[in-house]
């Protein structure tokens, strides 16, 4: 099955489970990111310096979760046809991007813990559709 010996491809919903995973994962990992950098702050005065050239880390975040965002919600209409995972996710992402513009940054935080959470639940949406029309 696909191990390459063979020439037979990896199986759709393998490809797909891989594109859903790594974009719920980085969902995940995002939400994280934004709930435990205060507390790390709070611990770790020295982290602050660090904090201040964060900016780019999560532009970079941003460039890397919202092709795979965009690629598993994709994979996943595609298989089950419904749009309610894309009306959940993509206005996650939207936040994530809100938060890092300049005139948004006192609801930076707000914007990004709502963004991810929308994320993470249109992931999860989209993985339960697909796993009930496979």
């Amino acid at each position: 099955m696909g191990n390459g010996k063979s020439g037979r491809a990896i199986p759709v919903h393998w490809r797909i489970n891989l594109a859903e995973g790594t974009a719920a994962a980085s969902s995940l990992l995002c939400l994280v990111h934004c709930l435990a950098l205060p507390l790390l702050l709070l611990m770790l005065p020295a982290a602050i310096a660090t904090y201040v050239l964060a900016e780019s880390f999560h532009w970079m975040i941003l460039a890397a979760l919202a092709p795979f965002a965009g690629l598993a919600f994709w994979l996943g209409f595609r298989q089950h046809g419904s749009v309610g995972p894309v009306i959940t996710g993509l206005p996650g992402l939207a936040c994530l991007g809100l938060a890092l513009l300049p005139g948004f940054s006192t609801h930076e935080v707000t914007l990004t813990v709502l963004g991810s959470v929308l994320l993470l639940a249109g992931h999860l949406g989209n993985w339960r559709l697909r796993a009930a029309a496979a």
